[in-house]
């Protein structure tokens, strides 16, 4: 029956699809509505992902593993960088159309994603308590590890900093340039930061993408003219050097410095291919509203119908042993919950507009990530 789920999101992502005829482009690739439908798709993928990694991960007691979604475990990190590339690029583009976009611009970026995380951790710090697991901080520059309060909570402090980063760069100074390479310069120290208290991979794969997306947005009319030309040869080279750090990232070595690659290759593809396809349906674009939601509410119920819940023997409130039915189960909490916290953001958003924020602006660039 898994078979079903893959047949479901291939329909997912090409229902409604577009393609451009010969000899012609789709100009609006980067656009608010392609790339929040892309965005709600890869925000699916995240949950499968880590799906994968309670039912067939190699690392799992080998009395619960359970295959089926293998195809998912190494899909986390790129969809993860598609997020960071179109925050950048979002950003971007909107501090230079909105002439008040920096007016609050980190309360009204910040609270949000604030206020949905701090909800789901207090979820998992009733699980903790309910099961008699340990709440304990070993260092204020030690957070990294699955053994975090919130199991998903790296990817939030890690954009909060590169939001910090490009107001720093670009909001309290007027030059490209100098905004260019203040953000450069800070992925750089967070990155080291991150190798030097041996934080996790997934905290350093990916961050880089953020620039990488401001550099696009300036230069966004010349890459697309330039991609025009020998476009077919480009597209081929560029599926071939995915598969090749593909598979050195993750089977080769699984050194991060090739997933780094990987999550830009990645993004090139998608870029290439875009320009040919028109994505985006109904649901996509529901989804594409309420991927921060979706990122940081899914691992509740992956741990509530998991084998384990947080540590490994812990007991789960109920334990799903098939694996489409724990898919959907899963799919089928987070998405409505997701939503009805995206309506709470909404009202904090509201409610700083009021205050004089130029959150109204920020919102729509938020769902960029």
């Amino acid at each position: 029956m898994i078979i079903l789920w893959y047949i479901a999101l291939t329909v997912l992502l090409f229902y409604g699809a577009k393609p451009c005829k010969k000899n012609t482009w789709n100009e609006e690739n980067m656009s608010l509505g392609q790339t929040k439908a892309f965005l709600g798709f890869c925000a699916i993928i995240v949950i499968f992902h880590h799906m994968a990694q309670f039912t067939c991960a190699s690392w799992l007691n080998p009395k619960y593993i359970r295959h089926g979604l293998d195809i998912f475990l190494t899909a986390g990190y790129p969809m993860v960088g598609v997020f960071f590339f179109c925050s950048g690029f979002g950003l971007y583009k909107s501090a230079k159309t909105k002439p008040d976009f920096f007016k609050r611009f980190l309360p009204v970026k910040i609270l949000p994603i604030l206020f949905s995380t701090m909800l789901t951790t207090v979820v998992f710090i009733f699980f903790r308590l309910w099961r008699n697991i340990p709440l304990t901080i070993d260092s204020p520059v030690k957070v990294n590890g699955h053994d975090n309060w919130h199991p998903s909570i790296w990817f939030i402090p890690a954009i909060i900093v590169m939001y910090i980063f490009f107001y720093i760069g670009f909001g309290l100074f007027k030059k490209d340039w100098i905004g260019i390479l203040i953000v450069a310069l800070g992925t750089l120290g967070y990155i080291g930061f991150c190798i030097r208290f041996g934080y996790g991979r997934w905290w350093i794969n990916t961050v880089h993408m953020f620039l990488a997306g401001i550099l696009l947005a300036k230069y966004e009319d010349r890459v697309f003219e330039s991609c025009k030309k020998y476009y077919v040869l480009k597209l081929i080279i560029i599926i071939i050097l995915c598969l090749v750090f593909y598979n050195l990232g993750n089977y080769k070595g699984g050194l991060y410095h090739f997933e780094v690659l990987y999550t830009l290759v990645f993004m090139s593809m998608y870029y290439l291919i875009s320009m040919k396809l028109k994505i985006g349906n109904r649901a996509l674009g529901f989804l594409g509203k309420i991927t921060l939601e979706i990122y940081v509410t899914h691992v509740i119920f992956l741990h509530m119908f998991g084998y384990y819940m947080i540590h490994d023997g812990i007991k789960p409130v109920y334990y799903i042993e098939n694996v489409s039915l724990y898919v959907l189960v899963c799919l089928a909490l987070t998405i409505p919950v997701s939503y009805a916290i995206s309506l709470a953001d909404k009202k904090i958003g509201n409610a700083l507009k009021q205050k004089g924020g130029a959150y109204e602006e920020a919102a729509i660039q938020r769902k960029y990530e």
